[in-house]
């Protein structure tokens, strides 16, 4: 026995000697757990979970019907997401939306998007979606990227729609063949979605022919009704008249300037996120931006509004937007937060 206590001695410190060897051949990288480690594993996990979390709600909140003219559906959906907890305190704002630049590019800044309000985008924008199955959650560095499988509500009447997609084909074409929507997770944030560049092109496709006009009116001389407060926030909220009333009377203002020029969505400024004022429910992720800059001259560019007058006409109709905004998303249950400011 005593030799056999010598040899598994004599053997442990052999394979200690390999193991040093080892770690100093490969620079030293065999480590043992640190207590920071841990931490920043167990941190992932929890991420992890949240996003399946979030996917599996989103999925189930709007799952796939047979008729895509479905509007009920559609509605039951917009409105479910409105109120969906989870997705509401884990969308950061802005929020950013857009179309993935290519397959298996993960970096959301490297593709086209836009600024949103979180309680637009998941109102109006994603409710145009419908999911199924489960969702796939990945770790790509410090980002957690959610898969959800998607179909596109292609069949309501164009006024259902936030603005023409099809004023450009190959974003129509993106929303109606994409065959999922991608979440980016960090830090327990949901930062913003594109749609993904995996499309399936037998997915059947409704053409729309684009009359150049960003805002038209109907056989009743009605808008887009998509398009509208009206639209966006509950029968009962007390704050969509004057809301509307705020931006009518900003948006007047911010023509006379050529604001909408550069803030509208052919982007002829190139801007990236592109930040929008040309609608009523997208013009509210910027209410309180427009006032900032207009403040500090840095909107319209070069040197702002140098009429100190109309400039600061502009701030007071910017103001009166931007508060009626936050008094009627408040009503909605959305946190009105100082970084909006």
């Amino acid at each position: 026995m005593s030799n056999l206590r010598k040899f598994y001695s004599r053997l442990q410190f052999v394979l200690l000697g390999i193991v040093l060897t080892i770690t100093l051949f490969l620079g030293g990288t065999l480590q043992a757990p640190t207590a920071k480690n841990a931490v920043s594993a167990l941190q992932t996990s929890k991420d992890i979970e949240l996003a399946k979390k979030v996917g599996k709600e989103i999925i189930a909140t709007c799952p796939v019907v047979s008729n895509v003219k479905n509007v009920d559906a559609y509605n039951s959906c917009s409105e479910k997401l409105s109120n969906l907890k989870i997705l509401r305190n884990t969308m950061s704002s802005p929020f950013l939306w857009g179309a993935q630049k290519e397959a298996g590019n993960y970096n959301i800044k490297e593709s086209n998007t836009t600024a949103f309000e979180p309680f637009v985008w998941r109102r109006i924008y994603l409710a145009t979606f419908m999911f199924k199955g489960e969702p796939k959650v990945e770790q790509v560095n410090n980002l957690i990227v959610i898969h959800l499988p998607t179909q596109f509500r292609n069949q309501f009447d164009i006024g259902a729609y936030p603005y023409p997609f099809w004023h450009s084909s190959k974003k129509w074409d993106s929303y109606q063949q994409t065959t999922e929507l991608l979440l980016f997770m960090e830090q327990q944030k949901v930062k913003g979605a594109l749609r993904s560049a995996v499309v399936d092109k037998q997915r059947p496709k409704v053409e729309h022919t684009w009359d150049g006009n960003w805002v038209w009116t109907d056989a009743r001389g009605q808008e887009p009704f998509a398009s509208l407060y009206t639209r966006l926030f509950s029968p009962s909220n007390p704050h969509i008249t004057k809301v509307d009333a705020a931006y009518r009377a900003f948006e007047v203002k911010l023509r006379e300037h050529t604001c909408v020029v550069c803030h509208s969505p052919d982007n002829a400024s190139k801007q990236n996120p592109l930040l929008l004022l040309s609608y009523p429910n997208q013009a509210l992720s910027l209410r309180h931006e427009t006032v900032r800059q207009i403040e500090e001259k840095l909107m319209p560019p070069p040197a702002g509004i140098i009429d100190d007058k109309k400039r600061q006409q502009l701030i007071e109709v910017a103001k009166a937007f931007a508060e009626a905004g936050d008094k009627a998303l408040a009503y909605e249950g959305e946190k009105i937060t100082p970084e909006k400011n």
